[in-house]
């Protein structure tokens, strides 16, 4: 590890003050990178240069300065990383006056700069795993094998079965400001992302800007357990990103075996995501779980070009008088809701708030229009797909 400007600057503004002298710090090769004096920093530290070729102590009086380069008077130790040299830290003075703080000056720079290098070696683990998360949804695989290693190099036990979940963080209604764009926030909440989804075999990513990647693992495949785990968790989150003011929404793909599969799940949750999104039309309220299964009907449809959704809605409304129900919201949202409670007119027109006979009355006006009985299957499901033929067309 090399001490940068950045590390070397932050350790002298901790401690220089705590001892009330300038303190210097140079890298491997005797540069300045780090000083309570700036216009010392980048200049070559001859002292130091002496103790990095012989990893002892120097000490350096006034009129040993004079004939040194770039040297001022003090004390210069060595420091040391996992048993190497890596620069040298001096103190600005008189020997006999700030020798006292030698060694205590010396094993707090060890201490902070292993701290760095620590910090440093689990950001490189963290972005190594992203970056493998990112290899799998975008099929980036050379060698299965060798990804399956890999994978168990990482602590990933790749044959559970995962589902992909696309989450989009916005901002709160109630903020005036694009505070979430900041490179800060966005690690604090893939930290609070992560926390949430804390067993060590979801795999968790930032996918550039407010987006995430969550592949979930999960030893159940059964799409109603999977809601309900998901939709508590969901809970969770919301209250952990509140204290950014933030909201989000999270597309849920389906389950498919195999790295592919994975990467299938994915381009689903984001397909939901996006969807959802164009159906609101921008609205800020996007619900917090969006699951791709129920809205497959929807995704398919969207999928299909806009000729053959055409086509099929001219063949449909071409009988009766199928335009004018079309145009009469109180039938569609009758029709619409007389399918969401599966085709029962009870649990219909308690939903809506009228009475059987409305209902009843309804449906016949609409078998009147368009020649389709709703109370026939076959009929029914040709009016499900007119209906959201034509909501995917008008998105």
């Amino acid at each position: 590890m090399e001490i940068t400007h950045e590390y070397a600057q932050s350790i002298v503004e901790k401690t220089k003050d705590l001892l009330g002298k300038n303190i210097n710090i140079m890298n491997s090769l005797g540069i300045i990178v780090g000083s309570g004096d700036k216009s010392r920093i980048d200049t070559y530290h001859e002292g130091a240069a002496e103790v990095i070729k012989t990893g002892k102590s120097m000490e350096i009086t006034s009129e040993q300065a004079e004939k040194l380069e770039g040297v001022k008077p003090g004390v210069n130790l060595p420091v040391y990383l996992n048993d190497r040299i890596v620069g040298v830290v001096g103190i600005t003075g008189e020997p006999d006056e700030v020798r006292p703080f030698g060694q205590l000056l010396k094993i707090s720079v060890e201490t902070m700069l292993n701290q760095i290098f620590l910090s440093e070696q689990l950001r490189m683990e963290q972005n190594a795993k992203e970056l493998y998360v990112n290899d799998i949804i975008n099929g980036n695989i050379q060698d299965i094998n060798a990804f399956l290693t890999k994978g168990q190099v990482f602590g990933f036990d790749m044959t559970i079965y995962r589902i992909a979940l696309a989450v989009k963080i916005k901002e709160s209604i109630n903020t005036g400001h694009k505070k979430l764009a900041s490179q800060e926030i966005q690690e604090k909440i893939l930290a609070c992302i992560k926390n949430v989804f804390n067993n060590p075999q979801h795999m968790v990513s930032h996918n550039g800007s407010n987006n995430y990647i969550v592949l979930y693992a999960t030893d159940e495949t059964d799409p109603e357990f999977i809601k309900e785990e998901l939709s508590k968790t969901a809970e969770i989150l919301k209250r952990n990103l509140s204290k950014y003011s933030a909201t989000f929404s999270i597309g849920v793909g389906s389950y498919y075996p195999s790295l592919s599969g994975i990467r299938k799940s994915y381009k689903e949750a984001v397909k939901a995501l996006q969807l959802q999104e164009k159906i609101l039309k921008g609205s800020q309220t996007l619900p917090e779980l969006i699951f791709a299964s129920d809205i497959a009907l929807e995704m398919m449809l969207s999928a299909v070009p806009e000729e053959i959704i055409d086509t099929y809605i001219d063949q449909v409304v071409s009988k009766g008088e199928a335009k004018t129900f079309l145009k009469d919201t109180k039938l569609t949202t009758t029709l619409k809701t007389y399918f969401s409670s599966n085709l029962n007119i009870s649990k219909t027109a308690k939903t809506l708030n009228v009475t059987r006979n409305t209902v009843s009355s309804r449906l016949e006006k609409i078998k009147e229009l368009t020649g389709l009985d709703p109370s026939d299957f076959n009929d029914a499901l040709k009016l499900d797909v007119l209906l959201r033929a034509v909501y995917i067309k008008e998105i």
